[in-house]
């Protein structure tokens, strides 16, 4: 019975193996990927893992050692109830968060007025406060940069409103950092204050321009009394 091209393709196949194991070699299977991998390219790979490895176990060491704390805005404040949110507090919660996320891992962001009873929305809040929830490693840092950083011959904001008198202040139990300052021209200007520790960053602004820096400090260690609770 003829054979088929199969059947001769299958002696062929079987001719060459047996060549093969006449010559007295062995067919090889393919290796592995890991087993086509230089020693220089594995050397880099686990360099790269040891320093990912070490910048881990930094972080985490770090983040160990800090006090960890959730933040919750109060519902009134220095007597003074929360106002009702309008579009301008909403759209101030977003620039928070658009733009210190570029700086921190944020968990949170939280903004809040608080003005006379029935007060709504931003225009007519006595007091805004703003309370974030994240990892901030440097606080003496985050705090002034919330005021647009420490300069000794004064500073502005990023949108260039001045800053002025710039001073830190007893953070209370809580520890961090506070940082207070006059921002606006001086017609017109109000006191800020900021603080940072190592996981919550805010600030308290006056919106009357009554309150002197100092007064406004001991609102914000209020403040975060109120604010700041355990995780």
């Amino acid at each position: 019975m003829p054979s088929t091209e199969q059947d001769r393709e299958r002696a062929q196949s079987i001719d060459s193996l047996r060549s093969i194991w006449a010559a007295g070699g062995q067919p090889q299977p393919v290796p592995p990927w890991y087993r086509r991998v230089t020693r220089r390219q594995a050397g880099a790979t686990a360099a790269c893992l040891a320093v990912l490895l070490l910048a881990y176990l930094a972080i985490r060491s770090v983040d160990s050692e800090v006090t960890q704390h959730r933040v919750a805005l109060p519902t009134e404040l220095a007597g003074l109830p929360r106002a009702a949110e309008d579009q301008d507090l909403r759209t101030l919660r977003s620039e928070y968060e658009a733009q210190q996320s570029r700086r921190y891992a944020l968990r949170a962001v939280q903004v809040q007025g608080y003005g006379r009873p029935g007060a709504t929305g931003l225009r007519e809040s006595e007091l805004l406060a703003v309370a974030m929830e994240g990892s901030f490693p440097d606080a003496a840092q985050a705090a002034t940069a919330m005021l647009g950083g420490y300069s000794p011959t004064g500073g502005s904001l990023r949108d260039g409103t001045p800053v002025a008198g710039m001073q830190t202040y007893a953070p209370g139990p809580l520890g961090g950092t506070i940082a207070c300052a006059t921002v606006g021209e001086p017609d017109s200007a109000s006191a800020v204050c900021a603080w940072a520790d190592g996981s919550t960053l805010g600030a308290l602004v006056d919106r009357t321009g009554e309150l002197t820096a100092e007064q406004l400090a001991d609102r914000t260690r209020q403040l975060r009394a109120l604010t700041e609770q355990p995780a």
